[in-house]
């Protein structure tokens, strides 16, 4: 088991195989993690990871249903799959829709490795876009009933009189609820607020991650 923060690289394969790409990831710096099967790869933590599933000739068709079985995880972590049939590359490609990142098994080492660093950075990527997603949706979950009603007509582009109106409430009242409505959701000036809050609700509502920069 991992026992720092560097990343993990869950190797799937057995016997010589397993030894041998074991082997190839330490010289480059990685720390495998040996698996017979991805049922035993366990769920996500906080630490960048990717998946390299070992095929050969003779576990093709029990690595289609490793590469079955992790797509039913619904698990967003990269799967790099090395495999030395272009056939079987070509169908882990049309039944994953692109989720499966295959791999030449006779490409030059270097180039796999490329591929498992590649691999490890769009999942420390993703784990920062979620985390930030997961900051901002924080934010929101703060916001009062009064927040939100001011917030709401604030989207359709009144000005205070006109939301004070609205409310019953007086301009100033309207004033502060704005003030607290920037300062929770941390924005910096009133068209940031407008910008972040169209954002949020759009990305929200499909359940689509933040595009954070």
């Amino acid at each position: 088991m991992s026992q720092s923060n560097e990343p993990d690289v869950f190797l799937v394969a057995e016997g010589e195989v397993a030894r041998q790409w074991d082997s190839l990831l330490r010289v480059n710096r990685y720390a495998p993690r040996i698996v017979r099967a991805t049922t035993e790869i366990p769920e996500e933590g906080p630490i960048p990871s990717c998946v390299l599933l070992v095929l050969n000739s003779s576990s093709e068709l029990s690595g289609l249903h490793a590469c079955a079985r992790w797509l039913s995880r619904a698990d967003d972590r990269p799967l790099l799959v090395l495999a030395s049939s272009p056939d079987v590359g070509r169908l882990l490609k049309a039944l994953s829709s692109g989720r499966v990142e295959v791999v030449d098994a006779t490409a030059n080492s270097d180039e796999i490795m490329a591929r498992v660093t590649g691999a490890i950075a769009a999942d420390a990527e993703r784990l920062r876009r979620r985390a930030a997603w997961r900051e901002i949706a924080e934010r929101f979950r703060v916001l009062t009933v009064k927040d939100r009603a001011v917030l709401d007509l604030l989207l359709t582009g009144l000005p205070n009189k006109s939301i004070a109106l609205r409310l019953s409430v007086t301009e100033r009242a309207v004033e502060m609820r704005r003030a607290s409505l920037m300062k929770k959701l941390r924005a910096k000036s009133h068209a940031e607020l407008i910008r972040l809050v169209t954002q949020y609700e759009v990305f929200a509502n499909f359940n689509l991650p933040l595009p954070i920069e």
